[in-house]
C-alpha cells in the first residue's frame, strides 16, 4: 500500500495509550516514511461542537476532499503506524488528498 501525505484512511490504528480501538475510525496521514506513517484522528463535527473548544482539536478549514463531512484533528493523537500495519488501513475518497495549504497548517501545529 502506498500512502501520501494528506491521504485520508479508514481503519484502527493503536491509541496513543496503546488501546486498539472497537471500530475502524479515520484518520489523516501527516508524514510518510519507507517504514512508517504518523497520522492523527479525524473525527466528523456533528454532535461534537464543543470538542472544538478543546485547544488539542482543531477544525479542518479544508476538509473535502478526502473527508466528506465537515471534521476536526486531534492534534494530540499523533501516531505511527508501522508497516507491518498499513494492511488494515483503507485510503479514502479514491486517494484524493487535503489541500497542501491546509496540510500544511496542521502539520504546522504539532
Amino acid at each position: 500500500m502506498n500512502f501520501t501525505e494528506g491521504h485520508g484512511v479508514l481503519g484502527r490504528v493503536r491509541f496513543v495509550d496503546g488501546e486498539i480501538p472497537a471500530y475502524d475510525r479515520t484518520y489523516l496521514v501527516i508524514n510518510v516514511s519507507t517504514e512508517y506513517i504518523e497520522v492523527l484522528n479525524v473525527s466528523s463535527i456533528m454532535g461534537k461542537e464543543r470538542k472544538l473548544a478543546f485547544p488539542t482539536n482543531e477544525r479542518l478549514r479544508t476538509y473535502n476532499p478526502p473527508f466528506l463531512k465537515p471534521s476536526f484533528v486531534k492534534l494530540d493523537s499523533l501516531t505511527k503506524v508501522p508497516k507491518t500495519d498499513w494492511s488494515n488501513l483503507t485510503v479514502l475518497n479514491g486517494g484524493k488528498t487535503l489541500d497542501a495549504n491546509e496540510l500544511m497548517r496542521i502539520k504546522g501545529l504539532l
